[in-house]
């Protein structure tokens, strides 16, 4: 009897890690990295997040959100607040002002500050 002949096995849940990295969370699965956040300070009071990324096979499970979360509870126990050059994070905040809007920057001239960003809008 072959075992190799039916997959009908339950696909097998893989244990993700998230670990803090310098101003940066990343998400480490069983083939390394998966995802990541970055920011950089601004001053004493304020970040910039400036990329988010979930590998693509990982993608639909909120992983990206539980990153900004992470960098989001961090701020908050600061006292720092949050320029959302990243387009994700700027789209979240947006998307929940109950969630993100104790921590969002938003009077500094204009809604996210794409040339602080690593990567443009499109890109």
């Amino acid at each position: 009897m072959s075992h190799d002949t039916q997959h009908n096995e339950p696909e097998v849940k893989e244990e993700i890690i998230a670990q803090k990295q310098g101003n940066s969370y990343e998400l480490i699965g069983i083939g390394g990295k998966i995802g990541e956040i970055t920011y950089q300070m601004v001053d004493v009071d304020t970040w910039i997040i400036d990329h988010t990324f979930v590998d693509p096979r990982y993608r639909g499970r909120n992983l990206a959100r539980q990153l900004l979360d992470f960098v989001v509870d961090e701020a908050r126990e600061k006292g720092r607040k949050i320029i959302p050059s990243c387009s994700y994070v700027l789209a979240e905040f947006k998307r929940n002002p109950d969630r993100y809007g104790d921590v969002w920057l938003r009077d500094s001239g204009a809604e996210y500050a794409d040339p602080y960003s690593s990567k443009g809008v499109g890109s």
